[in-house]
């Protein structure tokens, strides 16, 4: 796996939740070039995802110019990621299995109505944008619910440095799904619940066994391995 790749394909945006799984997906498996070849059928099932809905999604990614296909005869298909060449097609198409959007009708209201008048939930930005508001990142209650959930077992965190901080709202603001402290609580149960990440695993060749850290759990590659359910009991 490349943290280069990966570093570079998670700022993207304007792509779908599959299209984007699916990039991830490739890019963990890809090395600092680029090149991966997993199976349709294995991206499927680490992202959650049907495999029609997986093909889709690489064919888009292919038309928005981050990833190029390569067919192989009698083996599996060849995929390079390029982010920098990321270009977004104009027209989105939604995932496959995506809901069609409900169909509304608005009644325009007669001349003397009274109106109402909702206050917008996003701010404008300095350029005139409208920007979306997202919730800080409550960095000390997660460093207190790791502490809580895996100490002793796990080193416990006492200063919380600033690389901490920056790690921490990178995941934090990664998606509106880490956005909750009830994630944070299912993440870290996540890794109580693996021998491997709190040593309890039998070391290879008697050497001392695995055990995480706070910084390994909060690095990018780590965090998704552990999101995706690599290291499950």
């Amino acid at each position: 796996m490349s943290t280069i790749i990966m570093s570079l394909c998670w700022p993207l945006q304007g792509m779908s939740g599959p299209q984007k799984a699916v990039l991830i997906s490739l890019a963990d498996n890809a090395n600092d070039e680029g090149v991966c070849w997993p199976s349709v059928a294995r991206i499927a099932e680490r992202t959650c995802l049907a495999e029609r809905t997986v093909q889709g999604a690489i064919k888009w990614l292919g038309q928005a110019r981050i990833l190029s296909v390569r067919e192989r005869m009698g083996r599996s298909t060849m995929y390079t990621l390029t982010p920098a060449s990321y270009a977004p097609p104009q027209g989105m198409h939604p995932a496959a299995d995506a809901p069609s959007p409900p169909q509304q009708t608005t009644k325009t209201p007669a001349a003397g109505a009274p109106r109402t008048v909702i206050e917008p939930s996003i701010e404008p930005s300095q350029g005139g944008n409208r920007a979306m508001r997202s919730p800080s990142c409550p960095v000390q209650d997660i460093v207190d619910l790791f502490n809580k959930l895996l100490t002793p077992a796990l080193p416990a965190v006492i200063l919380v440095s600033e690389s901490r901080k920056q790690q921490l709202r990178a995941r934090w603001n990664q998606s509106d799904v880490h956005q909750s402290l009830d994630f944070w609580v299912e993440y870290f149960g996540t890794v109580a619940q693996s021998d491997f990440l709190m040593g309890r695993s039998a070391g290879k060749h008697g050497s001392t066994p695995f055990r995480a850290t706070f910084d390994w759990l909060i690095a990018p590659s780590n965090f998704v391995k552990v999101v995706e359910g690599n290291y499950h009991a």
